[in-house]
């Protein structure tokens, strides 16, 4: 039964009930057996304009019903626009007697349309009520397992209380949560795609679950990973994700002049009720085969599908020679030309090679593909571009010959060609946040493989370029009992407060208190980086005022966003405007001199409207405070701001000194160890790992100094691979070092910045220097990754650099870069002679 109104179309089979905005095509409501399970279901995506921007069709959005014998489509198209210049449209199917709903979407870019990118885009279900409490994901095959104790989710209520001390990643110490780790972060939920078809919350004698027939148009292939549901602090939300970069995944991108149509899906969401949570798996899995809903999608004839009776099977017989067994190694159908981890526009397959050899690839789209095999343990791939792919065929590809990589005779190994880290140490528990904190337990003076001696312990499965966190204490030196100051903190209501500060909240407005807002905004509190700049006010144009002495002031005002990049405009007493502008993580920070002549201040904020807090001190006030802070070569964290006592930086490994640029305010004099700073900054030593400059500021009065800390901590050591030879290398002979990563990426799940990371190799001191583009540095590689092509080198280089004893290879992260934080996560390293 379908019902209209001006607003929703309700669909109700009898099982289910669902309810769709009529206005936007999105999911308001899953009802079953009388309780509601889904709040919204959203589609939402991050896309881009590339290049020039080209005329688009007038817009002619709008929702359609196909309603059938047994089932109802409702179908919402959307029209081109500068930032996703194609069609877009998704449907909601519902069909007769099914406990569940099926979503596809496509898209369709003409060759006349401009050029975009698509970062990621999902669906999301944002789940109602407190029904589902667990998660129930397949543990990783080479993984500890860890998944089914750590299935009962910590509440919305414990992460609202628990710091955040990563995108999407909280400590939950001291919350009472009973969930078995500390930390909890959705990218410890995260699957690799290969043998992935279902994942799914349950509760309360509910369950709903993302049934996955088809992985075709997921992008990346069975390497891929990526994100499938976890709780936040409004509720669970169950994904079905069929492209992200996260893990070093290639965004999608279409030219102009570049015909592009692809569909996703159908995938179906299914709901169902029991007692015994692996009973009612095992019952949704049933729904995630393909031939449970084939035929139906046949006859559904979404856009883009492609019919059963046109899909083929391709077969094959992959031979190493000498390697009798093959099992474990794998086959790819992939977009032609291209690597299979970086299939973005096309479809992908892929199956599992039998210890003989053999293989076949089902239900196959007609195209053109690239054939990929790789294996655990194999050096290199097999790959054959141009294999053509007709409608409805049985293709016998025939024996296929491979041929490992090989350069010579092998002098070491370190590792197992695998693409994954599993092997070293803490390989297994690769799903851990924080494990970098253990890090200088098990590797005091760094990593080192003695070729000959060390097993695989003595390799982390990842190298860091920082193992620690780049932050300060909290603390201010807000003087007491000093007339002519007044410091501000501005965010949530219930957030910390700097030390000092007052609360300005989003709904603190100008009245009796004598200061406040001339309207009620938004906030954000992004729970790091310190009680001042953690949250903040936002909105598109609002007006701070505070009641104050007619006199003159300095005013600074700090604007900035930990999760997103910040453009904010200021202006004091209606005067002139004044950007405010920093990238994400950074805070701008701006003072100047304001003069207040009727009783009160007035800040004005438009654009972003962000704001963290604001200071004013009277030109009158003795404060032996900085004005002013800074390091050479470095940022410091956060960012300065006059009333705060820390602050961190990080430097190179072998920077043995900083130069410290301090300027007290009003003349106020400034040493570091009874050492004035000279307005041409003063050299301060680093010693050992961390070191804690203090810097103190005095007044000409004779109270007592105002200290100031900077938290100075130097990066990792280099790794080192220590070896010898057999002998001499033969005049002439050339070796080859073979370094392949499981993934190189941001240590963090942050944005990452428009700048080139490297990997440098130096061998007996001769440096090579391995250089990544931003797009190969993404996602947190504290969760591994599964490296292709993109991520394997051979550095070829004449075999007399190499002496008969004492030869040190050594691995360092970015060498020369001042911007970047990546991790490297280890797949295997081969030195060869020929």
């Amino acid at each position: 039964m379908v019902t209209e109104t001006d607003a929703e179309v309700i669909v109700d089979n009898g099982v289910i009930q669902l309810t769709v905005n009529k206005s936007n095509g999105r999911m308001t409501s899953l009802v079953y057996g009388g309780v509601n399970m889904v709040g919204r279901g959203n589609y939402d995506m991050n896309t881009v304009r590339e290049g020039a921007g080209l005329p688009l069709p007038p817009a002619d959005n709008g929702l359609t019903i196909r309603r059938e014998q047994d089932f109802v489509d409702i179908a919402f198209r959307h029209s081109p626009s500068g930032d996703m210049p194609c069609w877009l449209i998704r449907h909601h199917i519902v069909r007769t007697g099914e406990a569940g709903v099926h979503l596809a979407y496509s898209y369709d870019h003409p060759a006349a349309f401009h050029g975009f990118r698509i970062d990621q885009h999902r669906y999301v279900f944002y789940t109602a009520g407190d029904t589902f409490t667990h998660a129930s994901v397949p543990d990783d095959v080479i993984g500890t397992p860890w998944r089914e104790a750590a299935a009962q989710m910590p509440t919305a209520d414990e992460l609202s209380r628990a710091p955040m001390v990563m995108d999407a990643t909280y400590d939950l110490e001291g919350t009472g949560s009973s969930y078995p780790r500390r930390h909890y972060t959705k990218y410890d939920w995260a699957v690799y795609m290969k043998d992935h078809s279902l994942h799914g919350l349950y509760g309360n004698g509910y369950g709903m679950w993302a049934a996955l027939p088809n992985l075709e148009a997921f992008t990346g292939g069975p390497v891929r990973q990526d994100l499938i549901l976890h709780q936040t602090s409004d509720g669970p939300v169950l994904l079905v994700e069929p492209h992200a970069t996260h893990y070093g995944a290639p965004p999608v991108r279409v030219e102009a002049g570049q015909a592009w149509q692809k569909t996703y899906g159908p995938y179906f969401v299914y709901v169902n009720q029991g007692d015994d949570p692996r009973a009612m798996r095992r019952d949704a899995a049933r729904q995630a085969r393909f031939d449970a809903h084939a035929a139906f999608y046949d006859r559904l004839g979404v856009e883009g599908w492609a019919p059963t009776a046109q899909r083929s099977r391709v077969r094959g017989k992959a031979q190493i020679p000498g390697v009798p067994n093959l099992a474990g190694a794998v086959a790819v159908l992939s977009d032609n030309r291209v690597e299979m981890q970086r299939t973005v526009l096309g479809y992908s397959y892929w199956s599992d090679i039998d210890e003989g050899g053999q293989f076949a690839i089902d239900n196959v789209r007609p195209g053109t593909y690239r054939l990929t095999i790789y294996g655990d343990g194999v050096w290199g791939e097999y790959v054959i571009d141009d294999v053509q792919v007709g409608a409805g065929q049985d293709i016998q590809l025939g024996r296929m010959l491979w041929t490992p990589e090989s350069h010579g005779r092998s002098v070491f190994q370190v590792g197992s060609p695998n693409r994954t880290s599993v092997e070293y140490r803490n390989g297994r528990d690769f799903r851990q946040y924080g494990l970098y904190k253990t890090f200088h337990e098990d590797f005091p003076e760094g990593a080192t493989y003695i070729v000959g001696e060390s097993t695989e312990a003595a390799w982390n499965y990842i190298q860091y370029q920082r193992a620690y966190l780049v932050e300060a204490p909290e603390g201010t030196v807000v003087p007491e009992n000093t007339e002519g100051i007044r410091l501000f903190d501005f965010g949530s209501a219930g957030s910390p407060v700097a030390q000092g500060y007052e609360r300005v909240a989003q709904n603190t407005l100008y009245g009796i208190g004598g200061f406040g807002l001339d309207r009620v905004v938004a906030s954000r509190d992004r729970g790091q980086d310190g009680d001042l700049q953690r949250d903040f006010t936002v909105g598109s144009q609002y007006t701070f005022s505070v009641e104050l002495p007619n006199g003159d002031y300095q005013v600074t005002v700090i604007s900035g966003d930990a999760i997103a990049a910040n453009k904010t405009r200021i202006s004091f007493n209606g005067g002139e405007l004044v950007d405010l502008t920093a990238g994400t993580g950074e805070y701008a920070v701006h003072t100047a001199d304001v003069t207040v002549d009727a009783g009160r201040l007035d800040v004005a904020a438009s654009g972003d409207g962000r704001i963290n807090a604001v200071e004013i001190v009277s030109a009158d006030a003795a404060v032996p405070v900085l004005q002013s802070l800074s390091i050479d070569g470095a940022e410091l964290v956060p960012g300065f701001s006059a009333f705060r006592s820390d602050f961190a930086a990080d430097f190179h490994f072998d920077q043995e000194s900083v130069t410290v640029h301090a300027v007290g305010r009003g003349g106020a004099h400034v040493a570091i160890d009874g050492v004035p700073v000279p307005a041409t900054g003063l050299a301060v030593p680093l010693d050992g790992r961390h070191s804690v400059i203090e810097i103190q500021v005095t007044g000409d009065d004779g109270s007592a100094p105002t200290t100031y800390r900077i938290h100075a901590t130097r990066q990792e050591l280099p790794w080192r691979i220590l070896f010898d030879l057999d002998g001499a290398p033969t005049p002439g002979a050339q070796a080859t070092l073979s370094v392949g990563l499981a993934a190189w990426s941001m240590g963090s799940a942050l944005p990452v910045p428009p700048e080139e990371s490297n990997l440098t190799v130096t061998i007996n001191g001769e440096a090579f220097v391995w250089t990544f583009q931003p797009d190969d540095a993404r996602g947190a590689t504290y969760r591994s990754g599964c490296g292709g092509r993109t991520y394997r080198n051979e550095f070829t280089f004449d075999a007399s650099l190499l002496k008969p004893q004492g030869n040190e290879i050594s691995l360092q992260i970015n060498a020369g870069a001042e911007h970047l934080w990546n991790e490297a996560a280890y797949d295997s390293v081969r030195l060869e002679i020929r």
